[in-house]
């Protein structure tokens, strides 16, 4: 039993440091166009589970693009994106609106 465990776990993808700052994100925006008396489509999405796919869709293209930076050789390493995402998901947590509102999102975070 404890060997089909270990096969199982073993088999699982590693979890995607983006997800927790995705839905820190959203936590905190959220909760900042609620007090500035919006909704999501004030802010340009349906709804949060939007934001949240507009979020992934995000840390996606900026790993393709970091790829292709790095077959271009203008990068050494890749992880930028994975790195940011782990420090903005604990800004998030107990951040402020301008927090999140004072990132340039299109900025790719290896510039």
């Amino acid at each position: 039993m404890l060997l089909l465990l270990s096969i199982v776990a073993c088999g699982e993808p590693a979890a995607d440091p983006c997800e927790p700052m995705c839905s820190s994100a959203a936590a905190l925006y959220g909760g900042c166009l609620e007090g500035w008396g919006l909704d999501w489509t004030a802010a340009g999405y349906e709804d949060e589970e939007d934001f949240l796919g507009s979020c992934a869709t995000w840390a996606w293209e900026l790993r393709v693009l970091e790829e292709a930076a790095i077959e271009r050789g203008e990068l050494a390493a890749g992880g930028h994106v994975d790195a940011v995402c782990e420090e903005r998901a604990e800004l998030f947590q107990d951040g402020v609106c301008s927090d999140y509102t004072d990132i340039d999102w299109s900025q790719p975070p290896w510039d």
